[in-house]
């Protein structure tokens, strides 16, 4: 159950580092009876160093120029969020622009645009800049491009920005135990998870398949 617009006067720094996250104009708190699922992560800028398959996906992609621009919606950005949406998450998001895209609840940031050779967008990260921690809040990408692994190639993106912009931290959203989709989250190292209203050493429990 979300808990929306929380107290002006606590920042948004602080609020990531008691389990809130931002959505659009609100910011919230997973709030369910007996369980405590939801668990923030953030990863260790200054101590990454990428895995042999990140390093892979580098190389796929090495063709991509990244930039930061600022946050919006145009008819470019959200032709791709749309064919991102139906046919990744099976999704129609409608004939509008996305309010999502445009609402930033008055959090600095921007969003890094992955192009091809011929200048075509094929990925967006969206993300938050407070203090030394950048926050990734979406990303979406050509789903015609799957073979690039362009989630991976964003959140390294991600990663090399806040390196170059002298940011101690990542925050990655929530992780959950077991769920396939946030999988990917466990990838990126070292890492902390907030457990117990403590920040704490991430050690990723591998099942077998």
């Amino acid at each position: 159950m979300p808990e929306p617009n929380p107290p002006t006067d606590i920042s948004y720094r602080d609020l990531m580092d008691h389990r809130f996250r931002r959505s659009g104009d609100h910011v919230y708190l997973p709030m369910c009876e007996n369980c405590q699922a939801c668990q923030p992560i953030r990863l260790a800028i200054d101590g990454f160093s990428p895995r042999e398959d990140q390093r892979r996906c580098r190389t796929r992609n090495r063709d991509l120029t990244v930039t930061m621009v600022a946050r919006g919606t145009d008819a470019e950005r959200h032709d791709l969020y749309r064919r991102y949406q139906t046919h990744v998450h099976g999704q129609d998001p409608g004939s509008e622009p996305n309010a999502f895209l445009m609402a930033d609840g008055g959090i600095p940031g921007g969003e890094l645009h992955a192009r091809d050779g011929t200048g075509r967008l094929v990925a967006v990260s969206v993300i938050d800049v407070i203090g030394d921690a950048l926050s990734s809040v979406y990303c979406y990408y050509d789903p015609a491009e799957r073979r690039r692994g362009l989630g991976t190639f964003m959140a390294l993106a991600e990663i090399d920005h806040a390196k170059n912009s002298g940011l101690s931290w990542l925050y990655l959203g929530f992780y959950v135990a077991g769920c396939q989709k946030m999988m990917y989250k466990a990838r990126f190292a070292p890492a902390e998870i907030l457990a117990d209203g403590a920040w704490q050493p991430f050690r990723p429990v591998h099942h077998a398949d």
